[in-house]
């Protein structure tokens, strides 16, 4: 019963409303609204960067949007307005490590020459020919060598018969007892003497000029000019272990 009610009430609004249309004349003006819809085609460009370092991605293809636009052609024509899409543009940015400037070089300080202190290196002694000699051998060749004191004298007639420069003549003076009692056309007159000092190494050649009376032993008399040379100009009037023989 209640849901014929409510179609009985619906039925009666519907009567009235249609009773309260006006009945309108064939010659009345009316309006006529027509709705247009227009496509448009809208075409979008993406703009993209690529990193050169990155493989190359393939082209991402163009998209097309069709946008649909409203004109009403009621009293005039309105252009739709359509947003212009920019395209963003990413930037990509990478990191580069700095890289530190090198320090400049700085060059070396000159250093000042260094003087080398001297040394105090000892001088080499010379090794002394042996001392070991005959003080009452024949004196003949290297193999007898005599040994004895040298002194000098001053030279002049001597018992060879000849006169002695003692400041020049390198001439030494037999001892008695060795040369003998002859003095003129003594055989060892002019002979040549090797006088050796065993102390430093020096070697001197001298000649048999004349006796010496005061010798003893293989002790032998100088010139100033030999006694000088074979001392090292060193001697004291005397001078002990000379070697001398025969050559």
């Amino acid at each position: 019963m209640a849901g014929l009610k409510n179609i009985l009430i619906a039925a009666s609004l519907l009567a009235s409303t249609v009773v309260a249309i006006p009945m309108m004349d064939k010659r009345a003006i009316y309006t006529h609204t027509e709705t247009e819809i227009a496509w448009v085609t809208v075409e979008e460009t993406t703009t993209v960067y690529v990193d050169e370092s990155l493989p190359t991605p393939p082209p991402a293809p163009a998209t097309t949007t069709i946008v649909p636009a409203a004109i009403f052609a009621q009293t005039s024509y309105v252009p739709s307005t359509f947003a212009t899409q920019v395209a963003s543009v990413s930037t990509t940015s990478s990191w580069v490590p700095e890289v530190p400037a090198a320090a400049p070089s700085v060059p070396a300080s000159s250093a000042a020459p260094v003087t080398p202190e001297p040394s105090n290196v000892a001088p080499v002694p010379v090794q002394p020919k042996d001392t070991t000699g005959s003080t009452t051998g024949t004196c003949e060749g290297s193999g007898n060598t005599c040994v004895g004191d040298v002194t000098h004298w001053d030279g002049g007639l001597g018992a060879c018969g000849w006169n002695v420069d003692t400041s020049s003549q390198m001439a030494i003076a037999l001892p008695y007892g060795f040369m003998g009692t002859q003095s003129n056309g003594n055989p060892f007159c002019g002979r040549s003497v090797t006088l050796v000092n065993p102390a430093s190494g020096t070697t001197v050649q001298a000649t048999v000029g004349d006796k010496c009376m005061g010798c003893e032993g293989r002790s032998i008399d100088c010139t100033d000019a030999l006694f000088n040379a074979i001392t090292d100009g060193k001697g004291d009037g005397r001078l002990s272990g000379i070697q001398w023989y025969f050559s």
